[in-house]
């Protein structure tokens, strides 16, 4: 090995000093460095599950809100759906009820026309009777009893009517 330029006992020796080193270095550093780089690495598992924990939490409340939004449309447009059909029947009735009251209004004009009518008519026989008598009495000469004119006149007039 003298050849090579390799000393057998360098060799062991840095080969003893190599092992005693490795051995050293591994109970000293390695053991606190694999511990800290594990301990490391669960801190990033944790980071990382939480991280996941917090994304699967954000997406549930995120389909609740979609949901309580979708609830919300569907109760808005039932409360709309509700109001149109209270304004079309409040608009019904109130049709209804302008139709009775101009119904109302036409009967009681009617009513009061009728009575005007037959009051004009009365009057007109009054004042029939009246010129009729002056006139009977002008012609005869003669007074004739009010009473049996006006039954004359009434009996005539209800005959006219009559046709």
């Amino acid at each position: 090995m003298d050849a090579l330029g390799i000393n057998l006992s360098g060799l062991l020796t840095q080969l003893i000093s190599f092992v005693i080193l490795f051995l050293i270095l591994r109970k000293l550093l390695f053991g606190p460095i694999s511990s800290m780089l594990q301990t490391r690495a669960n801190k990033i598992q944790e980071s990382l599950d939480t991280a996941e924990r917090v994304k699967n939490e954000a997406d549930e409340s995120a389909e609740r809100l979609e949901k309580e939004i979708n609830i919300a449309r569907q109760e808005g447009q039932k409360l709309i759906s509700d109001a149109r059909e209270s304004a079309e029947k409040y608009r019904t009735q109130e049709m209804e009820k302008a139709k009775e009251e101009s119904l109302d209004i036409v009967n009681k004009a009617n009513k009061a026309i009728e009575k005007e009518r037959d009051l004009a008519i009365q009057s007109v026989r009054k004042e029939f009777s009246s010129l009729v008598i002056s006139a009977a009495s002008k012609v005869v000469e003669k007074s004739i009893e009010e009473k049996d004119h006006k039954d004359l006149i009434d009996n005539v007039l209800k005959e006219e009517v009559e046709k």
